[in-house]
């Protein structure tokens, strides 16, 4: 039985910045933008989740194919009607707005490992800024949040330094970036790679020891800004639509471009910028969301279609239309194959790291972004799947929680449900985010992941100076000391 709930005050009317474009994940789900909303619990809600029995950590590696003991984990899918975040114009340690705290009955009684929330780029200067990263910090571990997923690859750059030999494109670090520490430190410090102990290192560090898990997030997946400067004169690693146009505009006056994943040269990229990252950094699970797929309009550059001509349907249909069902089914299988193939390096080089993807819906996510990650399941190629379900009403996001794919999931790897806590041009009333949160754990779904940090923010307290303590950005003394790992 649910606790009566106390009526949560009204907050300030300032909001957090929100992120362009796509953002993610970056891209939109049935009904709400992409990464323009996520993670956001209020106190109340953050009471009614402490009911629930912990979750347990991830055990060791197990053979591919077979699911892990993990936590439950889902990422929400924004949607397509959603306005793009957009980058902050000012400096990373541009000051937030003033928040008004709210008071929670019992702060030590909201430590509840089913809460989750993404962390972005866009309308927030978590990774930017350490005065904000140790505010996040903060805030998380008061409010009793046990995951947090990270932006790896965004909006054309990277937030850590891969090592060159991983980047054979030279796809940049986001230039925002605070300095890398030099590697000498790492005598002293145990934390991050060879090449130096970057922020987003430390702020992982600093997650894991505060007792969260680290998800480190590929948020665009396949896709990339058009005109990205890494791409320059590479259009033949480009998807083309019928018209043999790359672009794609994601929102008015944003567009992006995909990658082919049938060609090697593009799936030796993310397989090495994968292996990068989990073997260099502190995570619990690497996550993709339906961005490993692509839009159902491209396919028709040489190289797909020469691919495609060579099968048996090809030859009697050559050149197909975008719903043309078989050809959807062979496209996805293409997708399939690249996942299969990272998988399939996961197990070799960081077993102990999960697969986990976080797409919409499974009939959206198949018939717009040619991602059945339905099969992906019943494979044994995923983890985890953290479905995002971004709706504006409860009947819609009781009748997604019904449907067969997500029942099925959940009988084979653990399921997380992605809830929107608001977006800064549509900020989500705290009552209606508890009604969500009430009908999701109804149904037997206890992980829940928010959309995202800062308009999460509105519906919880905000810690005391000094809760977390002033060093909890500092590299311990060895990796043993984060619990995480």
């Amino acid at each position: 039985m649910l606790p009566v709930l106390a009526p949560i005050a009204a907050r300030s009317p300032t909001s957090p910045p929100e992120r362009s474009g796509a953002s993610s994940p970056g891209r939109c789900s049935e009904g709400v933008a992409r990464w323009t909303v996520r993670p956001g619990l209020a106190c109340s809600l953050l009471l009614l989740l402490t009911l629930m029995p912990s979750q347990a950590r991830s055990g060791p590696a197990v053979a591919a194919g077979q699911p892990r003991p993990t936590v439950d984990t889902t990422i929400p899918p924004p949607e397509p009607d959603q306005k793009p975040f957009v980058r902050p114009s000012g400096p990373p340690s541009a000051p937030f707005p003033t928040l008004s705290p709210r008071p929670i009955a019992n702060p030590s009684a909201v430590r509840n490992p089913a809460l989750g929330v993404w962390i972005t780029t866009v309308d927030s200067a978590v990774i930017y800024d350490p005065a904000e990263a140790e505010r996040a910090l903060a805030f998380l571990r008061h409010n009793g949040f046990r995951r947090a997923a990270l932006p790896l690859y965004t909006a054309g750059v990277v937030t850590w330094s891969p090592s060159p030999a991983r980047n054979r494109l030279a796809i940049p670090t986001d230039p925002q970036l605070p300095p890398t520490a030099p590697a000498a430190s790492l005598a002293r410090t145990g934390v991050g790679p060879a090449h130096g102990v970057g922020p987003t290192a430390s702020l992982l560090a600093a997650l894991g020891r505060a007792g969260l898990e680290r998800v480190g997030w590929f948020e665009f997946g396949l896709m990339a800004p058009a005109g990205a400067p890494w791409l320059a004169g590479r259009d033949d690693l480009l998807l083309r639509d019928a018209s043999g146009s790359t672009l794609w505009q994601e929102s008015p006056g944003l567009n992006r471009v995909w990658l082919n994943p049938i060609l090697p040269e593009v799936q030796q990229l993310l397989e090495d910028l994968v292996m990068d990252a989990c073997t260099q950094l502190p995570l619990e699970a690497i996550q993709f969301d339906d961005h490993l797929g692509y839009p159902v309009r491209f396919g028709y550059d040489p190289a797909t279609l020469a691919a495609w001509r060579a099968t048996e349907a090809g030859r009697r249909n050559p050149s197909p239309a975008p719903g043309e069902p078989a050809w959807i089914v062979w496209r996805a299988a293409q997708v399939t194959a690249l996942l299969e193939r990272l998988r399939a390096a996961m197990n070799s080089a960081c077993p102990a790291v999960r697969m986990s993807v976080s797409p919409n819906p499974q009939e959206f996510s198949y018939s717009h972004y040619l991602a059945d990650w339905s099969s992906w399941v019943r494979r044994g190629l995923v983890d985890e799947v953290v479905v995002q379900i971004y709706r504006q009403n409860l009947a819609a996001l009781g009748r997604e929680l019904n449907h067969p794919s997500l029942v099925e999931a959940a009988q084979r790897v653990p399921v997380r449900i992605g809830l929107l806590a608001g977006l800064k041009s549509q900020p989500k009333d705290s009552a209606q985010l508890r009604r969500e949160l009430e009908l999701v754990q109804g149904r037997g779904y206890r992980g829940i992941d928010l959309f995202f940090y800062e308009s999460a923010r509105r519906h919880f307290s905000e810690p005391q100076q000094g809760q977390l303590g002033e060093d909890a950005l500092a590299p311990q003394a060895s990796p043993s000391s984060d619990p995480g790992r």
